[in-house]
């Protein structure tokens, strides 16, 4: 196993108004109403990620939305990371 590895992040998964199904990864009280990809970088960047932007990129489930998507190379976990953007991406929302 490497010792650093690259996640891949799709602002659907910070998305309140996407169910489970439809690509969620947070509590719906954790998410907020359509998070740009540029959101998501700044709250990773917050939270101490290194993380780069990639333009274009669709994610699976709305591959005709090519909204980009951000990737991250940390040796947490995918969840860690996940739930420490969406924590960083609800306090920009509220500022």
């Amino acid at each position: 196993m490497r010792e650093e590895q690259r996640y891949v992040l799709w602002p659907v998964y910070f998305d309140r108004r996407a169910t489970r199904k439809q690509g969620r990864r947070v509590a719906r009280e954790q998410a907020v109403p359509n998070p740009r990809t540029d959101e998501v970088l700044r709250a990773a960047r917050k939270a101490g990620l290194e993380a780069e932007k990639q333009e274009k990129a669709a994610y699976p489930g709305r591959w005709w939305q090519r909204e980009g998507r951000i990737l991250v190379e940390t040796e947490q976990s995918k969840t860690d990371i996940i739930h420490a953007v969406a924590q960083h991406l609800a306090k920009s929302r509220e500022s």
